[in-house]
C-alpha cells in the first residue's frame, strides 16, 4: 500500500468518526429542543438514549426474568444493537474503531499526547499490566448486568462517560460522571484510548463477539520481514507479526499496524486464506455503516422501530416507573384509563391547561411538579383507589 494511500486511508476513517459523533450530537441537541417546546419532523431522533445499543444489553436481565423492558430502554435499543452485532459478526469490532463517539474522541485528544510525549505516548506501563487491565472491562460488564437487573434502572448513567460527553451542558448528568469523563480525557493524552481498553462493558461484548468474525487482521508468514513495526503500531499493544491472525479481544479494526506495515501484502484485513482482501479504509467504513444501518431501516419501514415501552394510544396499559418527561398529559389520561379533569385534580393543576402539556413542562407552571412528584401523587391515589 502507497504512502499517499495509507494517509488517505487515515482521514476516511477520521471524517467516519466526525460524522458519526455529529449524528449522536444531533440526537441529544435535537432534544434539548424539543424539551424548550420546539416540535421536530423527527421523532426517533430526540431521543439519545433510544439509539444507544449498550441499552439492550443492560435490560437483558429483566427483559429475560419479566419480559419488559427496564425504564428509557425500548425496542429501538434491540434494534440499534442487532445493527452493531451483525457489524461484529462479519467485520469484527469496527463499530468500535469507527463509528463509537467516546472512542473517537479519547483518539483525538491522543492526537496531542503524541505531539507532546511522541515515542514515549502510550507506553507509559507495561504491556503486562496494560493487558491484565484489560481484564477489568469483563468485571464492569457482569457488574452492570447484575446491578441494573437488580435495581431496575440506568445504574450505569452515574458513571457514563459516554452519556456524559454529550450531556455536561445540559446539567443533568450525575457528578461522578463527570469525573469520570475528566479522567478518561485526561488518560488519553498518555494512553490510546484508556477508557476503551481498560474499561468499557461493551467494548468487552464486541471483543468477544468478534472472536467470531471470518474477517480478520492476519499476517502472511512467507512476506513478513518481522520487522514488529505492526505491533509497535498497534495501540492495543498486541503483537500482529507474531500470530497468523489477531483474535485478541482488544482489537478494534483500526488498520494502524497495516499502515505501519513496510512489506507489501505482509499484513493484511481478509478472510482466511488471504482471500477478499480489504485494502481501502472507505470501504469498510461503508460496508460498516450499512451493515449497522440495515436492522435499523428494516425496522423503520416495518414499524417496529418503537421508542415508547408501550403502544401511544392503548388505554390502560402505562405502568407508573415508564413514564417518561416527554409524554403528554393525554398519554397519560389514556394510559392510566382516566379523563383530564381526573389527572388535573390529582396533579393540582388547572383544567383548562392543554392536554398536549408534557409533563417535563409541568415545572414551569407549578416547580414543586416534578417527575418525581408527579409519579408519588399518581402512585398515591392509584394506591387508594
Amino acid at each position: 500500500m502507497h504512502a499517499i494511500d495509507k494517509k488517505r486511508g487515515k482521514w476516511i476513517r477520521r471524517v467516519i468518526q466526525i460524522v458519526f459523533f455529529l449524528y449522536i450530537f444531533a440526537v441529544v441537541f435535537s432534544h434539548y429542543i424539543e424539551k424548550k417546546g420546539f416540535d421536530l419532523p423527527w421523532g426517533v431522533l430526540n431521543n439519545f438514549h433510544a439509539v444507544c445499543p449498550f441499552g439492550a444489553v443492560e435490560t437483558a436481565g429483566r427483559l429475560i426474568l419479566d419480559g419488559r423492558f427496564i425504564p428509557k430502554i425500548h425496542e429501538s435499543n434491540l434494534w440499534v444493537f442487532s445493527g452493531v452485532m451483525l457489524v461484529t459478526l462479519l467485520f469484527g469490532s469496527v463499530f468500535c474503531g469507527y463509528l463509537c463517539p467516546l472512542g473517537s474522541v479519547q483518539e483525538w485528544i491522543g492526537l496531542l499526547g503524541k505531539r507532546i510525549f511522541k515515542k514515549k505516548y502510550n507506553r507509559f506501563i507495561g504491556e503486562k499490566l496494560d493487558h491484565a487491565l484489560g481484564y477489568l472491562r469483563y468485571g464492569m460488564l457482569i457488574l452492570i448486568l447484575l446491578k441494573t437487573t437488580q435495581a431496575v434502572s440506568l445504574v450505569f448513567q452515574r458513571v457514563d462517560p459516554y452519556y456524559a460527553l454529550f450531556h455536561f451542558w445540559m446539567g443533568d448528568v450525575f457528578f461522578t460522571a463527570l469525573i469520570v469523563l475528566g479522567t478518561v480525557l485526561l488518560l488519553s493524552l498518555f494512553f490510546e484510548r484508556p477508557w476503551c481498553r481498560w474499561f468499557c462493558p461493551f467494548g468487552a461484548l464486541l471483543g468477544l463477539v468478534q472472536l467470531l468474525s471470518p474477517w480478520k487482521i492476519r499476517c502472511i508468514e512467507r512476506i513478513c520481514s518481522s520487522c514488529s513495526g505492526c505491533s509497535r503500531a498497534c495501540p492495543m499493544h498486541i503483537p500482529v507479526h507474531k500470530r497468523p491472525s489477531v483474535i485478541d479481544t482488544r482489537c478494534n479494526r483500526c488498520g494502524s499496524c497495516i499502515d505501519a506495515c513496510r512489506m507489501e501484502g505482509a499484513i493484511t484485513y481478509s478472510l482466511p486464506g488471504k482471500s477478499f482482501v480489504l485494502k481501502k479504509k472507505l470501504a469498510i467504513g461503508v460496508l460498516a455503516i450499512a451493515l449497522f444501518s440495515a436492522p435499523i431501516l428494516f425496522a423503520h419501514t416495518g414499524g417496529l422501530f418503537k421508542t415508547s415501552n408501550r403502544p401511544a394510544g392503548r388505554r390502560g396499559q402505562l405502568v407508573l416507573q415508564d413514564i417518561k418527561g416527554s409524554m403528554t398529559l393525554k398519554e397519560i389520561a389514556r394510559g392510566l384509563s382516566m379523563d383530564m379533569e381526573t389527572l388535573a385534580s390529582i396533579l393540582g393543576i388547572p383544567t383548562e391547561i392543554p392536554d398536549s402539556t408534557r409533563v417535563y413542562d409541568l415545572e414551569d407552571i407549578d416547580e414543586y411538579l416534578t417527575m418525581k412528584n408527579v409519579k408519588g401523587k399518581l402512585s398515591e391515589y392509584l394506591g387508594s383507589s
